[in-house]
């Protein structure tokens, strides 16, 4: 079951009916009071509050979401989903994240700020217009007070686009109400402005019953009535019950309405009094066995429906029906005096046909009125099947309403409550109530029970971190169920217990085995909340065996599926793997993409575990790009989120990664410091790849502090640790550094057997292994001669030389893409585009600071020249008309010296007599930032993805390429850049053209016109968006200028494409 369901009749406004009188000064009221969050109408029984708010709602142009209230509204999560359903019925773009984040809450206490933040943000994100948000009947839910927390708290946080309204027969007390109105965010109707006036009574009748009358008789039925609408509308005349009181409606009501129709239509009147809203099918399931023949139920609604017998039409199509309350109220009344034998048989088969719907709260609802709890209690047993994954708070409070004897002596109960106490975090107490249940279970020989209860024990043991006593609980699940076609999804759920269990033993390969067979069975019984999660475990274990091209496939399909349900905490789980996958291949924009996606799903949906895990997923992407500052922000935001709710294991795993950065960094007092935390901390019964992790540690800090033996046995020790656990990523990233050590302690006969197993059979390394060799080339170099490995040694630190090379670029692309990691500015600013600036420190150089302009122009030369060059042949290119070599000399040594004082010693590299920029520099240089994002442009094919990226690249032009400079080095590429920022423009123009948002592209246009006047391509855009635009005259004019630049600037007519264009379009 994927969600609760949802009766379209609640959501869907009512329509207006003609004999609804408009009440204008109300209307109005209500018009003018649309700048406030909150509009209260409030009045008793029969006052016409409905009735106002369907015309109002009518004659808005507002999109319009309707919540019509009943008794079993009153459960939280219930009254939550049709608070998002009424929503996504008017805006169907909107829903998913929330309904996703509502199916997963544990406990509405301390989930119910997760749940609200994540609907007013989708709300956000979704609903781009103002509307009304009716609440009708409010006072059935008043009461309850998790609810009216709900709302209040919705009220205040939803965007000022969503106009509350809220109905009741009481005045609504939420608990900010009093802030609001001093605020002025509170209007509001009262029974007095409710009760009808004299020329409204007047225009009532005359409408509705063609009578006239007086204002003396108008005058003297709201004396009699007191404005109460109720008493006309269950009038046909002029007769009227006595007051607003209700004394004599009853009377009323069975001398005038019920006595007056016939037999049959009247006990069809007053059974169907009992059912609520209902339909032919729903009377031929529940009211058949009261009658010996067949009956027309369908003419028999139509017979009410003619006679106007107080019916309202319900949902889209009309074809549900409901009494209106108060005739509904007065018939269950007289049915109950009348036919009290009925009246359970009418209740039972009622709940039946609810269960048999799946709308269990409406069977629970109905079952509560028999006052049978064995009855109540079946039920919940064949709920709680689908109940238990996506409603945990409303199956608990159907509990919590049985008398606890009752749970004592039922073991589903007693396992269901297991399962909401471990998924609470209370697993120990969730453990017990699951060993009680299964042991009554085994004692009755109820295999299913049994079966299902061993599989919530198993998955417990597992959390606990008792992996064998949850293989033996799948193993017995496993001998029970594999035989029995009725048992599959418990035989799948079995296997998927114990891959999981054998995954964290460190036995992947076994774990993969098992988890592919639950999902093949998932599958097939087409299981679609388990089948996504399948995909995820069975990619986390493709992972650690290092095959990544089916972890990541399992990985996709995965995501694809929560993506469709907007299920936001899901999505930032699997994205969190995806961005680690993508890590693993050396995909580093894919990943940075991939955590800070997953961070937003993260934030939205609330988890805190998450963001911290993401967090520290960032801090590992930013170290291995030896961006130190980056990695060591998100390290301590992961930190203080895993202190602030006492995860042990995230905790000693940044405190380890933490180590790392400072080894990186040649800081062993603090590397020592974080390590020496974690020895103190770890558990004696610590997974082995804990140990793993402190012990490569230890090792890395030992060889840092120059004592190779000490490392040897640390590391040797790790990688015992992840051989064990399965994990051969972290074992061969450990061989690195063990052969390092090995080397550095002149034990070179153990060197060939530890670094050889890290190449495959074709001598291919993995990526992590490549960023190790560079991290650990201090200590492997010198290695290159020794005869067993030497060449192999040799080739791998080529590789992670030039792997380590594109780091710099790497990060300045990635500081670009950031939008959630808050990255610092960069030491240096370059801008090319336009008039050439530079800025360091967050200071921009003057001419005073390069001293001569030509200083200036040596710097835009180093940094755009590709390959490296003597000073010869800098000198020849720049100073060509200088033809003495010791002037030359001279002069290069001396702008050389200028250009280091003005930006920095580093700025020019130096290696084997020639001269290049230093690229490996914290800066940003406008010109690689612009082909950056037009390669990201280029990369993808969502449409708005594509705008947003050559927008944000043109964004960057500020003029032509070095404007200022007039050398002859810069011709060609300021010519290159100009026909590519032309192109960007056109291209630019286009997709916004495709997607209708004309003055963008019109703008756009116009920009590439302003750069360079002849640009034929940008007037046929404007022409054709004109076109589309129906404006002729402006095609005219535009042709019309093109004719003329053209003409004047370069002596000849526009081409015979833009020709032909134009006459196309006039025609």
């Amino acid at each position: 079951m994927a969600s609760i369901p949802i009766s379209k009749t609640k959501i869907i406004p009512p329509r207006r009916r003609a004999e609804l009188l408009t009440r204008k000064r109300l209307v109005d009221f209500l018009f003018e009071s649309l700048d406030k969050k909150l509009i209260l109408v409030s009045a008793p029984a029969g006052y016409g509050k409905t009735s106002l708010l369907i015309d109002f709602a009518n004659q808005s142009d507002l999109a319009c979401c309707w919540l019509a209230l009943d008794e079993m509204d009153r459960e939280p999560q219930r009254f939550i989903a049709y608070l998002i359903a009424a929503l996504a019925e008017r805006f169907p773009g909107f829903g998913k994240q929330s309904t996703s984040m509502l199916g997963n809450l544990t406990s509405l206490e301390q989930d119910m700020e997760r749940m609200l933040v994540t609907l007013v943000n989708e709300a956000y994100e979704h609903i781009h217009e103002h509307f009304i948000f009716v609440f009708d009947d409010f006072h059935i839910v008043e009461n309850v007070q998790p609810i009216q927390a709900f709302l209040n708290r919705f009220i205040q946080l939803v965007d000022e686009n969503c106009h509350v309204i809220i109905s009741s027969r009481v005045l609504t007390s939420l608990p900010d109400l009093p802030l609001m109105v001093a605020r002025d965010q509170v209007g509001g109707l009262g029974f007095t402005d409710l009760a009808f006036a004299m020329d409204e009574i007047q225009a009532l009748l005359a409408q509705n019953n063609n009578l006239h009358i007086s204002d003396d008789e108008a005058r003297k039925m709201i004396e009699t009535t007191e404005g109460w609408i109720a008493g006309l509308q269950f009038s046909g005349s002029g007769t009227l019950p006595t007051s607003q009181t209700g004394v004599g409606l009853s009377d009323f009501l069975n001398q005038q309405v019920l006595d007056r129709q016939p037999a049959a239509l009247r006990d069809f009147i007053l059974r169907t009094s009992m059912l609520g809203e209902f339909d032919a099918g729903l009377c031929q399931t529940v009211l058949s066995p009261l009658y010996e023949e067949p009956q027309n139920w369908q003419g028999l609604i139509s017979a009410v429906v003619q006679n106007n017998l107080f019916v309202l039409p319900v949902g889209a199509d009309g074809r549900w029906l409901r009494y209106h309350h108060l005739f509904r109220d007065f018939l269950r009344k007289k049915f109950e005096s009348t036919h009290p034998d009925e009246v359970r048989p009418i209740l039972a088969r009622l709940g039946h046909a609810y269960e048999d719907m799946a709308e269990w709260e409406k069977a629970h609802y109905i079952y509560k009125q028999l006052n049978d709890n064995q009855v109540l209690v079946a039920m919940i047993e064949r709920a709680s099947k689908d109940m238990i994954v996506h409603m945990k708070v409303t199956l608990e409070s159907w509990l919590n309403d049985l008398p606890p004897s009752m749970l004592r002596s039922h073991p589903e109960l007693l396992s269901i409550r297991g399962v909401i106490a471990s998924s609470r975090g209370n697993m120990h107490e969730g453990l017990a109530l699951l060993d009680q249940a299964a042991q009554t279970f085994r004692k009755n020989e109820n295999i299913e029970g049994l079966a299902r209860t061993l599989v919530r024990r198993g998955i417990v043991h597992r959390t606990l971190g008792e992996f064998d006593a949850s293989v033996r609980d799948a193993d017995e699940v496993i001998g029970l169920t594999e035989t029995q076609d009725d048992l599959q999804f418990l035989f799948a759920e079995a296997l998927r217990v114990k891959g999981l269990a054998l995954y964290r033993l460190g036995q992947a390969r076994q774990a993969v085995e098992f988890l592919d067979n639950s999902l093949n069975i998932y599958l097939r019984l087409n299981d679609v909340s388990s089948i996504p999660i399948l995909y995820m475990e069975t990619g986390m274990a493709y992972q650690t065996l290092g095959n990544y091209s089916e972890a990541g496939v399992s990985y996709e399909k995965a995501l694809q599926i929560w993506k469709s349900k907007g299920d936001l905490l899901w999505q930032a789980i699997l994205l969190n793997n995806l961005a680690i996958l993508h890590q693993a291949y050396g995909e580093y924009e894919k990943a940075a993409v991939a955590f800070e996606d997953g961070l937003i799903c993260a934030q939205r949906s609330g988890s805190t575990r998450m963001q911290a895990l993401i967090s520290t997923g960032l801090g590992d992407l930013y170290t291995e790009l030896e961006d130190f500052g980056v990695a060591q922000s998100n390290y301590r935001h992961g930190e203080e989120i895993a202190r602030r709710i006492d995860d042990r294991f995230l905790i000693f795993y940044l405190s380890v990664a933490q180590a790392g950065l400072a080894l990186l960094q040649k800081d062993p007092t603090e590397a020592l410091r974080l390590i020496n935390e974690e020895r103190e901390l770890i558990r004696s019964n610590a997974s082995l790849y804990e140990k793993g992790l402190l012990k490569m540690a230890l090792g890395r800090l030992s060889l840092l502090q120059g004592n190779p033996s000490a490392a040897v046995q640390e590391l040797e020790e790790a990688i015992g640790c992840f051989s064990e656990d399965g994990r051969k990523l972290e074992g061969d990233t450990c061989r690195v550094w063990l052969a390092a050590a090995y080397h550095g302690s002149k034990n070179s006969g153990m060197i060939g057997q530890t670094i050889k197993p890290i190449a495959d059979g074709r001598g291919q390394v993995i990526h992590p292994t490549l960023i190790a060799i560079h991290q650990a080339r201090e200590w492997l170099s010198g290695l290159q001669s020794n005869h067993e490995v030497g060449r192999m040694v040799g080739d791998l630190l080529t590789r992670a030389g030039r792997l380590a090379a594109k780091l710099p670029a790497t990060r300045r692309q990635l500081h670009r893409m950031a939008h959630v990691v808050q990255m610092p500015n960069p030491h240096m600013v370059i801008q090319a585009f336009g008039h050439a600036l530079v800025g360091v420190g967050g200071k921009t150089l003057s001419l005073s600071d390069w001293q001569t302009q030509s200083v200036r122009d040596l710097f835009f030369f180093f940094l755009t020249t590709p390959r490296p060059l003597t000073k010869e042949q800098i000198s020849e290119i720049l100073w060509p008309e200088m033809d003495e070599p010791h002037k030359l000399k001279l002069r290069f040594k001396n702008e050389i010296y200028r250009l280091r004082r003005a930006v920095g010693q580093e700025i020019v590299a130096y290696e084997d007599a020639l001269y290049k920029f230093n690229r490996s520099l914290d800066f940003e240089y406008d010109v690689e930032a612009f082909e950056a994002f037009l390669s990201r442009a280029r990369s993808t094919t969502d449409p708005m993805k594509q705008i947003e990226y050559y927008q944000t690249a043109v964004d960057l032009v500020h003029g032509p390429f070095l404007e200022d400079i007039y050398a002859d080095w810069v011709m060609l590429e300021r010519e290159r850049l100009s026909q590519v920022y032309l192109s960007t423009l056109i291209t630019l123009g286009e997709l916004l053209y495709k997607q209708a948002q004309w003055e963008r592209a019109l703008a756009v246009c116009q920009r590439a016109l302003d750069y360079e006047v002849t640009f034929e391509a940008a007037y046929a855009l404007l022409m054709q968006i004109y076109h589309r635009m129906g404006d002729r005259p402006a095609i005219m004019r535009t042709y019309q200028t093109c004719e003329e630049v053209m003409q004047r600037e370069l002596g000849l007519p526009p081409s015979k494409e833009t020709r032909d264009l134009y006459k196309r379009l006039i025609s």
